[in-house]
């Protein structure tokens, strides 16, 4: 067998001043993706950003993309104004991230987005996003629910006809809560496959081209009860990958 590729899009920040270097920017991810996909069989490689020029190269050495979660997309993007509510963003990301989801697309690599990734999936493809729960229903449920970071803070609702629905074998299921945004208008080929108690959209997936889905919570931060979704996106790595290394005995 061989281990898949999956390139992780890391999120730009100045480093704190206790680094050695506090005065650098420095592209990171967050352990709880590597732990998953390493479970799940992978290799995980942190992508820098490089010119549009190389980023074809790039992609075509990996296998799957993880679109993991960070700052607010810049509203700029969705055609929106910024609301007082809306948190800082990164646009030199945004436009990055955007570009290797779109590259990604173009050679039929699966795609999984968590959090700030489904909302950036959805303003790849036209959609819009809620730039703040509030803004969204005047009865929200607790979003962001840091008390309660790895483990359930409320459940969703799955379409039964769902990709979702196949990986997880039930319509409800109990999901923790860190995001403050959400999607509001679907982009194209983007079918709703989950939403919460307040309407919030909790998971899309598209329907079209390779396999490609975004859930609004961290899988990454819970237990055992989401590896069949990190386990999915491998075998479909595995399945349309042709990159994959020698997997150790």
């Amino acid at each position: 067998m061989s281990k898949p590729v999956i390139g992780l899009g890391g999120v730009l920040e100045k480093a704190p001043p206790t680094s050695a270097f506090p005065s650098f920017r420095r592209l990171f991810t967050n352990e709880g993706y590597l732990s998953k996909l390493q479970k799940a069989g992978a290799l995980p490689i942190l992508l820098p950003m490089v010119p549009p020029t190389d980023l074809e190269l790039l992609v075509s050495l990996c296998d799957g993309i993880l679109l993991p979660g960070g700052p607010d997309v810049d509203p700029s993007l969705y055609n929106q104004e910024r609301h007082e509510l809306c948190g800082p963003s990164d646009m030199d990301v945004d436009r990055y991230q955007i570009q290797l989801f779109r590259m990604a697309r173009k050679l039929n690599k699966p795609i999984l987005g968590i959090c700030r990734g489904t909302q950036l999936i959805n303003v790849a493809q036209g959609g819009t996003l809620f730039q703040d729960y509030h803004l969204q229903s005047e009865k929200p449920i607790t979003h962001p629910d840091y008390e309660r970071w790895n483990s359930v803070s409320h459940q969703v609702e799955i379409a039964p006809d769902s990709k979702l629905y196949e990986l997880f074998k039930t319509t409800t299921l109990g999901v923790n809560s860190l995001h403050h945004q959400s999607v509001a208008k679907p982009g194209e080929h983007c079918i709703v496959t989950a939403r919460s108690a307040d309407d919030s959209i909790e998971a899309i997936e598209l329907s079209s081209g390779a396999w490609c889905i975004g859930v609004q919570w961290h899988p990454e931060a819970m237990g055992s009860e989401m590896d069949c979704l990190f386990e999915a996106f491998i075998k479909q790595a595995l399945s349309q990958g042709k990159s994959g290394f020698p997997r150790t005995p």
